[in-house]
This record gives C-alpha cells, structure tokens and sequence, in this order.
C-alpha cells in the first residue's frame, strides 16, 4: 500500500509499495484512510524527535521506527475483526488515535488519556498516512451523510481542546484567551466560545491565522508582533487580564506568555507540545494564585464523540482550518515542508485518492 513512513529525525518518506495493514484481530477494525491531517506534533517529531520511539519499542505496541505517520483521522469500514458490533462494512467514521491498555490505574478509572501505557496510532503504531490501518472498533464514532470526512478528520484537535476546557473549569462567562492560532488554537477558540465564555481572545502573529481565528469565534484578535497589543489585551479585559489563557503555541516563550496573561486566581492550561523545560517566575504564580493546568489527549467515549457531534451539527465549523488538501505522495514536501516554512498553512490533509484531490481543488 501507499504510506507516509517516518523513519528518524528528518526522516520521512512516501513509500509506494509499503506492507499492507495487518488484518483486525479481536475487537478490531481496518480502516480505508479517507483524509488524515498533519499535526504539531508530526513537525516536532521530525524536527527533533520525541514522541514516535526511535531506540526502543513502544512498552504496549511493541513498535518502534520506520512507522506510519498520521494520527487525525478519518476513513470507512474496510473490515470488522472478529466480535465487532455496532459497525459494517463501508461505514463512514472519525477515528480516536488513542489506544489504551484498559489494566493500569487510570484505565480503571476511565482516566484514559493519562494510560500508562497509552499508544497513539499514528505515533507509537502504524497511523492512518497510509491507504490502511488497524484500531480498536469502539475508537469509530460515524458520521452522519451531511459531514464531509475531510472535515470530519478535525474531531482530534478539536477533542485535544475540548478535553483543556473541562481541564479549566471555564465557567460561563469567563474572559478566555488563546496563545497561538495553530489548528489546536483555533480550535480552542470555538470550543471556548461554545463552552459560554464571555469573550475569546486570540493572541497571534497576524496573517492568515488571525483571519480564521476571527471566523472561529475569537471577539478579539492581537497580533503581539504590533506594538500596543498588550495594552489592548488589558483595556479589553478591564485590568483584570483573563480567567484562563490556554497556551497552544508550542514553545516556551508561548508558555510563558501564557502565563504572564492569566489573571489572578486564573489558570494557565498548557496544551502544545514543547519538549524542553520551562522556567517559570515563582512569586507571580504564589502571590497571584495562577494555577497551571496540563491537558493531554482525550477519550474516546466523551471528548471524541463530542468534537464529532459539534462538527456535526454545526456548533463548530471546522473548514475554515483546512487550507490544503494532497495526495500522500506530496506529504513531505506539500505538507511537513510547507508547514515549516508558510505560516498561512493551518491544516494540510492527506488522502491516498488521488482523484479526491482532483474533485476538492
């Protein structure tokens, strides 16, 4: 089959005659890949490395590099393992990434996004950049005929988000801001406004994203590259700077930002992936009372299916995320290339059809 295969830093490669997925065992499904997205944390990966294992096997999947790419994801029903229910053959469906070990702790106590030994499909295992791969059937939530599949593979980010709000405790009527206007910004952004802030204010570089930032909710925009922005974040907040910023900028000076934004008695929830340590300014955090706030993942039985249902009925609309669309055969340079170097590109999808590509430009 076609896949994108990461094999080391700097390292991805179209590979046009890579093994087929393996058949689905024992409450399993194989999906046909429909669309699948190019995430933050593909770009750090091949950057410099982290997340996908490299040396050592993955303690649950057992893998380790060269391994597929691509963990946001939809596709249809290619073939039921054995004791599915509730699927057939050809159904369409967003798919969760996160397969968990269902034995540990926090397993037991439906804390699946802080598994042990959770693996992400796409990242610990074969993903979905590729014509096939295997997830767990309870991992597919259809979709219904009016929700494009290409829209349909934004449920992840948009779960990422969901999941940092309940994380918060935003209660209506909250200031929120937003550092970053990534695709897990500007998700952010409309999950909060859904969610009953009073105001959504969206901390950006300007450009393309701040223009979508705007489509997906946000009542404010700051482009914190133009002088004065710091004082218009603070009129707009009445001095009080805002309840909960929610740093999605993928760094560490995003982070600390983020921090330096939040009000007292806020919190600062940290959600992008920044694998490096973060020194922090101790007494504002003590004698402000900040709380900081990590949030991971998601679940598939609640932030999941509620990031489908939102896309669904159209409390979010998750098009204006979608800049590109490709054939799998340009993902290195039309996608990991052009996100690295064009800040108007938001979300790139894949697709192995090459005629999709054709009908969507």
């Amino acid at each position: 089959m076609k896949a994108l295969v990461f094999y080391n830093v700097g390292d991805v490669r179209y590979e046009p005659d890579w093994p087929d997925a393996r058949p689905p065992g024992k409450g399993e499904v194989k999906i046909a890949t429909s669309w699948c997205g190019f995430c933050g944390t593909d770009l750090e990966d091949y950057e410099r490395g982290g997340v996908i294992p490299v040396e050592k096997p993955h303690p649950l999947s057992g893998r380790k590099a060269p391994l597929v790419l691509g963990h946001e994801y939809s596709g249809r029903v290619a073939q039921l393992g054995p004791g599915v229910k509730g699927l057939k053959e050809g159904q369409r469906v967003a798919v969760e990434c996160v397969r968990v070990c269902r034995q540990c702790y926090w397993c037991q106590r439906h804390q699946y996004a802080l598994c042990a030994n959770m693996v992400s499909v796409g990242q610990q295992d074969d993903g979905g950049m590729a014509e096939h791969f295997v997830i767990p059937a309870e991992n597919c939530i259809p979709i219904p005929d009016d929700l494009g599949e290409d829209v349909a593979a934004l449920a992840e980010p948009i779960a990422v988000m969901i999941r940092a709000v309940r994380k918060a405790r935003l209660q209506v009527g909250e200031t929120v801001a937003v550092v970053g206007a990534g695709p897990i910004g500007l998700a952010g952004i409309a999950v909060a406004s859904i969610a009953g802030a009073s105001q959504v204010i969206a901390i950006t570089h300007g450009g393309r994203r701040a223009q979508v930032a705007a489509e997906m909710g946000a009542s404010l925009v700051l482009d914190s590259r133009q002088a004065g922005w710091r004082e218009m974040y603070t009129d707009a907040t009445k001095g009080m700077l805002a309840n909960v910023v929610f740093d999605t900028g993928g760094n560490v000076k995003a982070m600390r930002l983020a921090l330096e934004l939040t009000g007292r008695a806020g919190r600062c929830v940290f959600v992008s992936v920044a694998n490096e340590d973060i020194p922090l300014p101790g007494l504002d955090i003590i004698l402000n009372e900040k709380e900081i706030i990590g949030s991971v993942a998601h679940t598939y039985d609640e932030e999941f299916t509620w990031a489908v249902r939102y896309l669904a009925d159209g409390r979010i609309n998750g098009a204006p995320m979608i800049t590109s669309r490709i054939h799998l055969a340009d993902g290195v340079e039309k996608g990991i290339r052009k996100l690295r170097t064009n800040r108007d590109e938001i979300k790139i999808l894949v697709t192995p059809h090459q005629s999709w590509v054709k009908e969507q430009s």
